[in-house]
């Protein structure tokens, strides 16, 4: 942040009710001051933020998660296509006269 600095302004009011050496005194103060709490803010937010933070290795650990999940999908998504498949075949009224003969065989 560097140094804060008030309106020139209000160093005139401050140097004429306090004279230069008190009035630079409460400057300095307050220059020390807005440091220090500008500096306890940005270490608060950095704390806040490393906390919300993942890892590299909790990412990759959430990431082998979802790849496994993806597998067991897509071989139940496999399972539920050949089921449809017989399905419909079954539900076909050329393939049930066709297992019926099959069958009679």
């Amino acid at each position: 942040m560097g140094t804060a600095i008030i309106p020139i302004e209000l160093y005139k009011i401050l140097e004429d009710k306090l004279g230069r050496e008190q009035a630079t005194e409460v400057v300095n103060l307050y220059e020390q001051t807005a440091e220090a709490i500008h500096t306890s803010v940005k270490i608060a937010v950095k704390e806040e933020l490393k906390n919300e933070l993942v890892t590299k290795e909790e990412f990759k650990a959430g990431l082998a998660e979802i790849r496994a999940e993806i597998r067991v999908i897509r071989i139940e998504m496999k399972f539920l296509i050949v089921l449809m498949i017989i399905a419909i075949t079954l539900m076909n009224p050329v393939a049930a006269e066709l297992i019926k003969g099959l069958l009679k065989l």
